[in-house]
């Protein structure tokens, strides 16, 4: 194309050249022909040489003025052609920068497969040059059009290619430089270029869309297998799932919601939330309760958006109503719903039936504020309305009773009877009480045989005192359980509001020092609270605090008295003695040892007593060689432990003291009282080796109708025995009497508080085995003890 348009250049500056030419030459003919025709030979000038002269300047003017014209128009029209030929360039070269930049690759394949020419994509994709691929044969991009290792036409591997997603190109597999394979999108166009065949093809590569494709194939497996699983947990949850649109319509719901309310789904989806499965009170009381906190009309719905925005991830109660129409307490959990937007699309709720928790919780609050055995309210509900009641006395003026109630020797029907005997008559009282009483009046259990009865409206003070007789009568009918017909008498208190106290703790308090009155005046009888009654002095509490302290600050001791044999005189053991050093100065055993066994502290200081004792007496035997024997004494308190034979076994093991040498001391008192439970608690401690000695014997009791079924190794006389001795002639023939007893029943006898010789000689003369007393020897401390048994040897 450009050669043509050089040539028409070349041409148009001929023809200019050639009319310059002419037109010079044919100015210079007609003036030759103008000269030689006017004066060839000097002849004058001719007309008609002017003729020749102007019409041949005429010719040749035209005939440079038409060359001209020709030569103009070849050169317009080699400036069109190059013009043309420059646009068609620029073209072709942004043509070209499209090819080159386009990611997919373009070449132009003959129909015999070689490849006629390729774009930069080609390129890139293969990785070869673009003169390594000039003429080479589309087999060398694409394996598959030489299967075999044989040539195909283009038309033959097309064929056999599969159709892509798409549904235009086909698929194949090319192969780079370095021999990977890798997916293909194939496109293909016949096209005649200048009388020949050729195809235009078009390829992509695909393997980051394959890996895409296989990614989100991944991402959906793993999608649909998450749904699933969650399918799996919604479809298996314990607890009801249900998902509401935004006008509250059931729209799913799981097997768990179906057995909550009891139907099936069909008969949830499509229902509104609040027209049948929420109890309608409740839902309309917190409706109107919202409605009053927002200021402004609420719907069912509204409260149930409401959970869900104010109170996100916090459950809510709720009662739900089954489709048989029985309720059931659910704990419900609203979670709203919202798409990509933030608008919201629902709720999602989850629920679990906690009606059993509910019921629990119910039964634990009805046994927080009552007694177990008799359904009575207990002390903390009684504190309560006491305290309610005392309110509305001050608030009207009016007046108040309270009586507490004890049942007399009512541990000798348990301990005889057994327990289940015992709960039965409380029970039997607490139903006598409960009949006796107007619906007003308040009858409370503090525990076991106490009981209370709360009169919050009275009169006067004759009113409190009449219905206490009225309660007192309520025991004159025996109660009878089973085969036993029990007789069961009060000790009944009674204090008065205003007159005995103001508050609970102080009414409270004057009542029950009341009833303790009524005990003390002799039992079955009705005490008004007066303030002549004892009540703790302020030294006494002091003490008592003082003495939960006294192990930890190592303010106990134990002082020994010698024990004699009658016979010989010689040492045989000692009793261990509690005091109690404290600032300076002893404390009495009378006065703190019943403050250890009201407080309980007995336990750990007995068996602190117990363990010393133990300790110093094997250390004595082991210096001495002697047999000697220690005796402790036992509380009431210690003797009721289900534990006391262990412990008494646990102390020998570690002190290593032998069993037959400890003896045990139980009052007199405590085993005619404890009969039962003082016979089996003996036998488990003779079973471990140690003696039994019932100190105190003889004092107020004809007891040896239990005594002699009890596993006892002494009698240890009590000192009042001795006081008339020998000077008494009847106090001596009671001690002879005791003494021979003792012995009839193999029993030994030990005298205590021997003060005289007389009496050590009387004792000596009468057979009796053991004797102890400030005449004999005065309680030691353990030192000045150790120094007695020396000088023995």
């Amino acid at each position: 194309m450009r050669i043509e348009i050089t040539r028409t250049e070349q041409e148009a500056r001929r023809l200019h050249l050639s009319a310059w030419v002419v037109l010079a030459g044919g100015l210079l003919l007609s003036l030759a022909a103008w000269w030689q025709a006017t004066a060839p030979d000097g002849a004058p000038f001719q007309p008609s040489a002017t003729v020749l002269l102007v019409s041949g300047a005429a010719g040749s003017v035209l005939l440079w003025w038409l060359l001209r014209q020709w030569a103009r128009r070849h050169q317009r029209s080699a400036a069109l052609a190059d013009t043309l030929h420059q646009q068609i360039a620029d073209r072709e070269a942004r043509l070209r920068a499209v090819l080159d930049h386009t990611e997919e690759g373009i070449l132009t394949v003959a129909t015999t497969g070689d490849i006629l020419s390729v774009n930069a994509a080609i390129t890139r994709i293969f990785g070869y040059e673009a003169a390594e691929l000039q003429h080479a044969h589309l087999s060398k991009l694409l394996p598959g059009a030489a299967p075999n290792g044989s040539r195909q036409d283009l038309d033959t591997f097309l064929h056999l290619q599969h159709m892509g997603l798409d549904g235009v190109g086909r698929r194949t597999e090319g192969r780079r430089a370095n021999g990977q394979h890798f997916p293909l999108g194939l496109s293909t166009t016949a096209m005649d270029v200048e009388g020949q065949a050729q195809y235009l093809c078009l390829l992509r590569d695909l393997s980051t869309q394959d890996a895409t494709e296989r990614a989100i194939i991944a991402a959906q497996r793993q999608l649909n297998e998450v749904d699933e699983m969650r399918r799996i947990i919604v479809h298996n949850a314990p607890y009801a799932v249900f998902v509401l649109n935004r006008q509250g319509t059931f729209q799913t719901v799981n097997p768990a919601g179906e057995r909550l309310l009891g139907c099936v789904a069909t008969d949830l989806i499509g229902r509104h939330n609040t027209q049948r499965f929420f109890e309608p009170t409740q839902v309309a009381e917190r409706a109107h309760l919202l409605a009053l906190r927002l200021n402004q009309p609420v719907t069912d719905l509204d409260v149930v958006a409401h959970l869900a925005q104010e109170s996100p991830g916090l459950p809510t109660e709720w009662r739900m109503v089954r489709s048989d129409g029985t309720s059931l307490m659910a704990e419900i959990l609203v979670t709203e719903l919202s798409n990509e937007y933030g608008a919201r699309t629902g709720f999602l709720l989850m629920a679990h039936d906690v009606s059993a928790r509910h019921e629990a919780e119910h039964q634990l609050q009805h046994m927080a504020l009552h007694d177990a055995l008799t359904s009575l309210p207990n002390r903390n509900m009684l504190q309560e309305q006491l305290k309610a009641c005392l309110n509305i006395a001050q608030r009207e003026k009016g007046c108040l009773a309270l009586m507490f109630i004890d049942l007399d020797r009512f541990k000798k029907i348990n301990d005889s009877l057994g327990h289940h005997i015992g709960d039965s008559v409380l029970i039997e009282i607490s139903r006598r009480l409960r009949s006796a009483m107007r619906t007003s009046d308040i009858v409370a259990r503090l525990g076991g045989d106490e009981f209370v009865v709360l009169l919050p409206r009275i009169q006067a003070q004759a009113d409190g005192e009449l219905v206490a007789a009225k309660v007192h009568e309520v025991f004159n009918a025996p109660v009878r359980i089973g085969e036993h017909e029990l007789r069961v008498t009060p000790s009944i208190g009674l204090a008065l509001y205003p007159e005995h106290g103001t508050d609970p703790v102080t009414l409270m308090r004057h009542a029950d020092l009341a009833m303790y009155q009524a005990k003390s005046d002799g039992r079955n009888r009705i005490q008004i609270y007066s303030e002549r009654m004892a009540s703790p002095s302020a030294d006494t509490l002091l003490l008592e605090n003082e003495l939960y302290h006294a192990l930890e600050r190592d303010e106990l001791r134990l002082h020994y008295q010698p024990q004699f044999d009658c016979a010989t005189g010689r040492v045989t053991g000692a009793e261990a003695l509690l005091r109690w050093e404290h600032q300076g100065r002893l404390i009495p055993p009378s006065d703190f040892i019943p403050l250890a066994e009201e407080s309980g502290l007995i336990v750990s200081i007995g068996e602190w007593v117990l363990r010393k004792a133990c300790t110093v007496a094997h250390r004595w035997r082991q210096s001495t060689g002697l047999s000697l024997r220690i005796a402790v004494n036992l509380s009431a308190v210690q003797l009721d432990r289900q534990d006391i034979a262990d412990t008494v076994s646990r102390v020998l093991k570690d002190t290593g003291l032998p069993p037959t040498a400890l003896e045990l001391e139980i009052t007199e008192s405590v085993v005619v009282r404890e009969s039962l439970r003082a016979a089996d608690v003996l036998r488990q401690l003779r079973a471990l080796g140690v003696s039994i000695a019932i100190d105190d014997f003889g004092v107020g009791y004809s007891s040896f109708a239990y005594l002699r079924e009890l596993p006892v190794d002494r009698f240890k006389l009590d000192r009042s025995f001795l006081t008339g001795v020998p000077q008494s002639h009847g106090d001596s023939r009671l001690v002879a009497a005791l003494i021979a007893m003792g012995h009839r029943l193999e029993v030994g006898i030990v005298a205590e508080g021997v003060e005289t010789q007389e009496q050590a000689l009387f004792l000596r003369d009468h057979g009796c085995d053991e004797a102890q007393g400030y005449h004999l020897g005065r309680p030691v401390k353990e030192s000045d003890f150790e120094a007695l048994l020396n000088g023995l040897h």
